[in-house]
């Protein structure tokens, strides 16, 4: 997943940072306005073997935000989902997904999504994506 995801964010130029969440708030770029940064959390493998003992299914399962910087003074909900939130789930989310539905090797099995505001000390506003992806060896 880490691979795949830095790709789409490179290709898209996206913003990515891969690390923990204490590592993740600790985030000090330089601004960039209106492009996506996507924070990856540290992905969770498991391996299912086939009759012989070789791999036969990898699943990779996690989270990663999906999030725009956000101007902290505005208090409408609304104007939030408007301005931050809806570009990302519309834009950045949809790419992210299309990008590896288009993949060969990855199947997505779940693919949840929750708004959130004012994250970190950055303050970005956008989703948390929980997903769960397989790749069949056979």
């Amino acid at each position: 997943m880490y691979n795949t995801l830095k790709q789409i964010s490179t290709d898209n130029d996206y913003v990515f940072l891969y690390a923990r969440n204490d590592y993740q708030n600790l985030f000090n770029e330089i601004e960039e306005v209106n492009k996506p940064h996507i924070f990856l959390d540290p992905v969770q493998t498991s391996t299912t073997f086939d009759e012989t003992g070789g791999d036969d299914v990898k699943t990779y399962s996690g989270s990663f935000m999906i999030l725009l910087s956000s101007d902290i003074d505005v208090e409408d909900y609304d104007t939030r989902y408007q301005d931050y939130i809806k570009p990302v789930v519309t834009g950045a989310t949809e790419t992210i997904k299309n990008a590896i539905r288009c993949s060969s090797e990855l199947e997505i099995q779940v693919w949840q999504s929750v708004e959130v505001i004012n994250v970190m000390d950055y303050n970005f506003d956008g989703v948390i994506i929980t997903y769960q992806l397989t790749e069949s060896n056979g």
